[in-house]
């Protein structure tokens, strides 16, 4: 072997090795987006699941319009999902709005709508989820 083939075989290591750190490098960098995007549909799940509860109890009459901003203000949840592994920190949040969901600076006596906001936050999403909706008073859910 002479010397020009040792720099050819020399340089043939050092391109597939720096190939080969580049794929798994990208590699990493798809798994980090996939464990994302799955943390974020779980938290989406989880913070709609508390927001259809709301919808529920008022539709089975089980909670009372008025009874949203007591039953769901400064709620902290914690849930645990054993299978992946993952603990998901639920943040509910209720205040007086008004028909955009604009918090009211001032709260007015017998408020028609309220807002509920839930942010869902685990460790390794890196964004929080944050959902909300505006509940209104009608005539059905007294």
């Amino acid at each position: 072997m002479n010397m020009m083939e040792m720099v050819l075989a020399l340089f043939a290591v050092v391109f597939f090795t720096s190939v080969s750190l580049n794929y798994n490098q990208r590699l990493m960098n798809q798994n980090d987006l996939l464990i994302n995007a799955t943390q974020y549909v779980q938290a989406t799940q989880l913070s709609h699941t508390v927001l259809d509860e709301i919808d529920a109890k008022l539709f089975s009459k089980q909670l009372a319009f008025f009874n949203i901003k007591t039953t769901y203000a400064n709620v902290n949840r914690t849930i645990d999902l054993a299978f992946p592994g993952d603990i998901y920190n639920l943040n509910i949040r209720t205040v007086d709005c008004d028909s955009l969901g604009i918090p009211l600076t001032t709260p007015i006596v017998k408020n028609i709508w309220v807002r509920v906001r839930v942010t869902t936050v685990t460790p390794g999403l890196k964004v929080p989820v944050v959902m909300q909706r505006i509940y209104t008073k009608t005539h059905l859910n007294l």
